[in-house]
């Protein structure tokens, strides 16, 4: 039986590509889909109740809480309230999320792109009936036909045309911001917190990220607490956790600017694109190319043009960030630091990316100098790269685990 299913957009560009896709994926599947746009304030509140109330509604399928705390008329959760299913798909770790998962409907079913993320809310969030683990996927462009300004033709049926390796004109692409200067709002009052020195937490726990980054930030965080004779709740620890989450956003920044700058500094030529790069101390090196803030279909049609789509995870140590694929699907070679997840997802990993470890960071510039000197291997890992993320990490992929898990 077709199902009926809402989405909303309109807060970030790279949520309404996730949503343009999953909803022509879900549409694939048979089912009649409704894209909403928040933004338009005069009509969708209309245009909600005449679906709820007209034809009715099988879930809401929304991204990082997006409607989770809408009403009609003031009657409380919609959701709810209707026992509409509330689908909600977090794509970065719950500690950014506290309060509308505090306030999360009855209805709600969590997802998280990382394993650890589950086993997060599990502890911490145990009033969530429902949370799976719903790893990122990628979406493919096809440079056939160029759009607007800011816009991109996705594929969704058979496969896109991709320029060769030899025509490409970037050697190295990275494309996401140094998440260190947007850390800076997220920092609280160390001074006012007198339970424990943060100041000596913040400084141990932060070295010791940099040094073993194979651990989540949440169990750093916890480790020092206990070295320091301090137990708690769960819920207090939640607390401080949630207070102290900056460290996770200066320990990514900080593998991601040495990836990039270790390359650099040993001849490669890296094209960057996101906020803070032209902050770098070393901004004016000659082999870094800074092309500024683009938006997220730009960042597809870049990867095209791209012979290395490099990553670092963005703290993921048991799932993966959706450049992986959308770099596999860009028939660009991934190179990118590995997690527990990647190991699972691709059984033959080498022969279709270039893992690299965050702990031997010395051993990547020679590593990607040998990639480049062989347009042939980097050809033959695009392409077992994108044969695997177009069998089993696509949009499509996602929403037929989504439908024959919770829709059926």
């Amino acid at each position: 039986m077709a199902k009926t299913l809402l989405f909303f957009q309109g807060i970030y560009d790279t949520i309404d590509l996730f949503v343009e896709a999953f909803a022509e994926a879900f549409r694939e599947l048979g089912c009649t889909c409704h894209v909403l746009d928040v933004r338009d304030q005069g009509s969708l509140l209309c245009r909600l109740a005449n679906i709820v109330e007209g034809e009715g509604l099988d879930g809401v399928v929304t991204f990082n809480n997006i409607g989770y705390n809408l009403s009609l008329e003031g009657e409380g959760s919609l959701w709810e309230r209707k026992g509409i299913p509330y689908y909600n798909i977090l794509m970065d770790h719950p500690f950014h999320y506290a309060h509308p998962l505090e306030h999360a409907p009855g209805t709600s079913v969590v997802f998280c792109t990382d394993r650890n993320h589950v086993a997060f809310l599990r502890r911490f969030y145990p009033h969530l009936k429902q949370v799976d683990f719903f790893p990122h996927a990628g979406m493919e462009a096809d440079l056939t036909e160029y759009a607007d300004a800011g816009r991109c033709h996705l594929c969704f049926r058979g496969d896109a045309f991709h320029p060769c390796m030899e025509e490409r004109p970037i050697d190295v692409l990275y494309a996401g911001g140094l998440s260190k200067y947007v850390a800076e709002g997220l920092v609280p009052d160390l001074g006012e917190i007198t339970e424990f020195d943060a100041f000596a937490l913040t400084k141990e726990t932060l070295l010791h990220l940099m040094s073993h980054p194979n651990q989540t930030t949440e169990g750093a965080i916890e480790d020092y607490l206990r070295s320091i004779g301090k137990t708690y709740s769960d819920r207090e620890l939640n607390r401080w956790i949630t207070k102290l989450r900056f460290l996770d956003s200066y320990a990514t920044s900080y593998y991601r600017e040495w990836a990039v700058r270790v390359l650099v500094e040993s001849g490669v030529k890296v094209t960057v694109f996101g906020g803070g790069w032209d902050r770098c101390e070393w901004a004016g090196h000659p082999n870094l190319v800074y092309g500024g803030k683009v938006l997220a279909p730009q960042v597809l049609e870049l990867m095209n043009h791209a012979k290395i789509v490099l990553n670092t995870m963005t703290w993921y140590k048991n799932g993966m960030h959706d450049r992986v694929i959308n770099g596999m699907l860009a028939k660009a070679a991934v190179v990118t630091d590995s997690s527990e997840y990647l190991t699972d997802a691709f059984p033959d990993l080498e022969s279709c990316l270039a893992p690299f470890e965050l702990t031997k960071m010395q051993a990547l510039p020679e590593a990607v100098h040998g990639l480049l000197g062989n347009l042939e291997k980097l050809s033959e890992i695009a392409e077992c790269g994108y044969r695997a993320a177009k069998t089993r990490h696509t949009f499509l992929q996602r929403a037929r685990f989504l439908y024959d898990s919770y829709l059926t």
